[in-house]
């Protein structure tokens, strides 16, 4: 049996998904095999910027680079974002904590979806790694980022990330995915 999942990442205006708003959305959706944990590949992806309808603040431009001239105007194509949301069986962030909020405000079905963090859902410290941050992990797996804090190169180099054997055995995805019985 091959299962789906989507690994989503937003930039913001700020973080509280009450009273910011997303500017950046991506997501990755790809294959694997529930048993063994192997990412299998990439089957879509998606990246588009929003016009959150008023200025991005200076800090939060500081920490993903987007500019109001980049998304002024901009619409997400919810058509296709939810045609991808629809094909996944686990929805995937790295700090699922904060780009659920966000995501689930502006796609209220994902309420119904099994989110899982990439960042709390493995045992980053433990493994003896001395931050469980995204830009760090890349660093420490030798996996390049693109260009991080911009939604489709952190999306992508997540699901490299999940992908990549632990030195015991098992890809990280199979350690993050829900135990099933027989497993």
């Amino acid at each position: 049996m091959i299962l789906r999942a989507a690994v989503i990442d937003v930039e913001t205006t700020g973080l509280s998904p009450a009273t910011e708003a997303v500017v950046e959305l991506a997501i990755v959706l790809f294959s694997f095999d529930p048993a063994s944990g192997k990412v299998l590949g990439e089957l879509d992806a998606y990246c588009g910027f929003r016009d959150p309808g008023r200025p991005i603040p200076p800090e939060a431009t500081a920490k993903h680079g987007i500019r109001d001239a980049d998304v002024r105007g901009q619409k997400l194509d919810e058509a296709r974002i939810r045609a991808i949301l629809g094909k996944a069986h686990y929805l995937i962030a790295h700090n699922a904590a904060f780009d659920r909020g966000f995501v689930e405000r502006l796609f209220p079905e994902t309420k119904q979806k099994t989110w899982l963090c990439s960042m709390d859902g493995i045992a980053w410290r433990r493994k003896g790694f001395l931050s469980k941050g995204l830009q760090s992990l890349l660093a420490a797996h030798k996996i390049a980022a693109g260009t991080a804090h911009r939604a489709l190169d952190d999306a992508r180099a997540t699901m490299r990330l999940l992908a990549m054997e632990q030195p015991g055995g098992g890809t990280y995805l199979q350690e993050l995915l829900p135990k099933r019985k027989g497993r």
